[in-house]
């Protein structure tokens, strides 16, 4: 009998981690798929595309209204997405510009010119990653230096 308990108990707690693994796996392809989340081809797309850390001269509980946000967007001729919160107060989001940007300096000037707008700069280390860079190589793992041995006189 308390073998068979036991069996049973097992049995509900794998089924219970493959359903908990699926549910995860499912969350994370949805994520990954969310159009802010995509990686943007900057070779073959014209203009600015970059994420930005914002903050707002207005404090929100919790994320900015879209409105908002648009209101924003549509003052400066961008596109922002929100991707994220970094921190309380601090809002990443993708920005999009189809004008001829490609470093984002005029839609990022256009942005700190708003009011509504305390501060807003390129996620600078996005940018590394998606750039990639040159990790230094590991250190190997044996020394084949010579060897100088001890001996007793």
């Amino acid at each position: 009998m308390r073998c068979a308990s036991r069996r049973a108990a097992l049995e509900s707690m794998a089924v219970s981690i493959l359903v908990s693994m699926a549910l995860a796996a499912n969350g994370c392809a949805a994520w990954a798929d969310r159009p802010s989340n995509r990686s943007v081809d900057l070779a073959s797309a014209g203009g600015c595309h970059a994420r930005v850390i914002m903050t707002f001269t207005q404090s929100f509980e919790g994320t900015p209204p879209e409105s908002f946000v648009a209101e924003i967007a549509r003052a400066a001729n961008v596109a922002l997405a929100f991707v994220r919160a970094a921190g309380p107060g601090l809002y990443v989001y993708q920005l999009d510009s189809g004008a001829t940007d490609e470093n984002c300096e005029a839609s990022l000037a256009r942005l700190r010119g708003d009011g509504r707008v305390r501060s807003v700069d390129l996620d600078a280390r996005r940018r590394v990653l998606q750039q990639g860079f040159a990790a230094p190589r590991p250190a190997p793992l044996l020394d084949h230096s010579p060897v100088l041995e001890v001996r007793d006189a």
